[in-house]
């Protein structure tokens, strides 16, 4: 018995003409039979007089046996004879090896793009850091101008701060560049739905979703969260710094990766596209190296130090001066007359004010005898006595050492008992 309705469903076709009923699968025939009876054809009772088994259906018999191999084998296989039956291997598409074997669409390697215009469209990402900086922040948001790649990032202690930061930013970049923010493309993040969306609507911003779990399609967010990342690990390792350190590395970071060279800009600088201007390097510092900041005098006694131990955390675009962490009160600090060592961290600075031990700080509390006279304090000499004797000698004694030492025979002196002087 053969079923009109399953051949129907697996893609063959079937003609009836002079009592021959023929299948075929696109050109190809499969099966010719015969009709014995005048029954319904739909249930009708088919002798195979003359089957011809098409060359694709014996390869896909064939993909089959051989635990689905790939068109490519199989073909390398029936090129050698060794699969009867089999010339030509052209195998359909098999759900069954979409189950076990499909892969993901790859994209296309494009050299760098950029948009034409300032602000046409800027990437956003959030990213999550798994150890709290010091001001309890546990994300970081970037926005990156598609156009110059100049980056924007800001610390976040939760998510939902995202929209009052994206308020900020767009605030200020048109009014530095006096054009209108257009596009934003981000993930499909529930920071970037509900309100942030409705803020978008409200100024004629374009919003970008990515497709969900495709990072790809927000990829220079996601490179860049990359970059930062790796250089924020290998600033904290340099500096000898704890993790919760992370932001201020963060910041300094960006401040960095804004002047230098950029591939899509030919070379060029972000911050020299976004300004204008040229761009100084003078004033680079080394993350988390060793500086004095000097202290002002209505900040300290006569006697007090002019100069105060610090470790540099990095720049400001908004506020003047260098960032420091103070050693001594724990708090991030600001100043501009600082002097840097460089090559000193905090743990050549630790190891230089350890506190001394019980036998190197061991200091003579007596006072030499300059030192006596110079004060004007007049002073008894110093008596040493005997271990074994700490009384003063008697007149008996003294009396018989006197004498010996008067005595000009070496005998007598001999015979003498040795006193303590």
């Amino acid at each position: 018995m053969i079923s009109a309705g399953r051949l129907d469903d697996e893609g063959y076709t079937g003609s009836i003409q002079n009592g021959v009923m023929k299948f075929s699968k696109g050109s190809l025939i499969v099966a010719r039979a015969r009709k014995m009876n005048t029954v319904d054809l739909m249930h009708a009772r088919m002798c195979r007089e003359e089957v011809n088994v098409a060359a694709d259906n014996a390869g896909e018999l064939w993909h089959k046996r051989l635990c689905h191999m790939s068109q490519k084998g199989m073909r390398r296989l029936a090129d050698d004879n060794l699969i009867p039956e089999v010339k030509n291997v052209q195998l359909e598409k098999c759900t069954d090896c979409l189950a076990g074997k499909q892969n993901r669409t790859s994209f296309r390697a494009r050299p760098p793009m950029r948009r034409k215009a300032l602000l046409e469209l800027v990437h956003t990402d959030v990213c999550q850091v798994d150890t709290k900086s010091h001001a309890g922040s546990q994300y970081f948001v970037t926005f990156i101008d598609d156009h110059n790649r100049k980056l924007w990032v800001s610390p976040l202690k939760t998510k939902d701060q995202v929209l009052s930061v994206f308020k900020e930013f767009h605030a200020r970049v048109e009014r530095e560049t006096g054009r209108k923010l257009k596009a934003v493309r981000a993930d499909n993040g529930g920071e970037y739905r509900g309100q942030f969306e409705e803020y978008c609507r409200s100024k004629g911003i374009r919003l970008e979703y990515t497709v969900p779990k495709t990072p790809e399609l927000n990829g220079l967010a996601e490179r860049m969260n990359r970059t930062i990342m790796e250089r924020v690990r290998s600033m904290l390792a340099h500096a000898k710094l704890s993790k919760t350190f992370w932001a201020e590395a963060l910041m300094t970071t960006t401040y960095v990766i804004n002047r230098s060279p950029s591939a899509p800009l030919d070379g060029d600088v972000p911050q020299r596209v976004w300004t204008g201007k040229d761009v100084s390097y003078r004033h680079l510092k080394v993350f988390g190296c060793l500086a004095y900041m000097h202290v002002a005098k209505d900040q300290r006694r006569k006697l007090d130090p002019k100069t105060r131990p610090c470790i540099f955390l990095g720049y400001g675009d908004d506020e003047f001066g260098y960032r420091l962490w103070n050693l001594a009160d724990k708090k991030v600090i600001r100043s501009r007359d600082i002097v840097f060592m460089e090559e000193k961290t905090i743990v050549d600075w630790e190891i230089e004010n350890k506190s001394p031990t019980t036998e190197s700080s061991r200091v003579d509390a007596r006072p030499n005898r300059e030192e006596v006279d110079s004060i004007g304090i007049e002073s008894e000499p110093f008596v040493r006595f005997n271990t074994q004797q700490n009384r003063e000698p008697t007149e008996e004694q003294r009396e018989p050492a006197a004498q010996g030492i008067e005595s000009n025979s070496d005998e007598d002196v001999k015979e003498e008992p040795i006193v303590p002087n």
